[in-house]
């Protein structure tokens, strides 16, 4: 299974993604509508919230940067 990626966007985004993508379904929870949307054999989740704030969920690209840090290496000698 591969990572997921998450990111906080606007209505204005998510009308957009609306229009780019095939809306596989959605469904109202609570206050918040969950799309499923796809494009291009790529799933993305979106759920927008009532306050107009949307959460964008998608698998991670390759190649993209991993967001660890890397541990410092030593570079004085114990000698």
């Amino acid at each position: 299974m591969s990572k997921l990626t998450w990111r906080v966007g606007t209505a204005e985004e998510l009308a957009k993604a609306l229009v780019q993508e095939t809306l596989q379904e959605s469904a109202a929870v609570s206050n918040a509508t969950v799309y499923r949307l796809g494009s291009n054999n790529r799933d993305k989740i979106a759920i927008s919230m009532p306050d107009g704030q949307v959460l964008f969920i998608e698998p991670e690209s390759l190649g993209r940067p991993s967001r660890r840090r890397a541990e410092p290496t030593n570079t004085d000698s114990d000698m």
